[in-house]
């Protein structure tokens, strides 16, 4: 029993980002590598406003909802109510992040899903199957994923 212990430990933390997620009501999503947060550009209630990372304030617009949508989330800012989406359901790689307002039909360019393990994972696009990044100017993007690419890690922490 004691060796099975620290796998049960272990495998309870591989989902501590999604289940965090799951579970709160808000959230901020963290950029692992600079600790610098998921945010709407210039606190913007503008749908097609970029979404950017930035240093962490207690702005609602650094704020956001993870709601289950089937396997996927719609990702919810909690300042606008508008959806994170990849501008123009593009599936190119460099394409922007944007915020828009929640479509009812063909939204995949709006729902994401966790992938990898452990507390800091890549989130992904429903629609172009890449995943949020960030350019050299604090942009987000979306890109083909990198196992190695620190900058394309986030983990989920509870607003309180």
């Amino acid at each position: 029993m004691v060796k099975t212990l620290p796998a049960v430990i272990v495998a309870c933390g591989l989902f501590a980002s999604a289940a965090v997620a799951d579970e709160a009501e808000y959230v901020k999503l963290v950029q692992s590598d600079t600790g610098k947060v998921l945010s709407v550009a210039d606190n913007s209630d503008d749908a097609g406003a970029k979404i950017v990372v930035a240093k962490e304030e207690s702005s609602e617009a650094q704020q956001w909802k993870l709601e289950k949508d089937g396997k996927y989330y719609k990702i919810v800012n909690r300042k606008t109510g508008k959806v994170l989406d990849v501008d123009q359901a593009s599936k190119d790689e460099g394409a922007s992040i944007i915020q828009w307002d929640d479509k009812a039909d063909d939204n995949d360019n709006q729902r994401w899903y966790w992938e990898g393990t452990g507390e800091s994972r890549q989130l992904k696009s429903k629609h172009s199957y890449l995943v949020l990044d960030v350019d050299d100017n604090g942009m987000v993007i979306q890109r083909k994923a990198d196992e190695n690419a620190k900058e394309q890690l986030w983990k989920a922490i509870e607003v309180k």
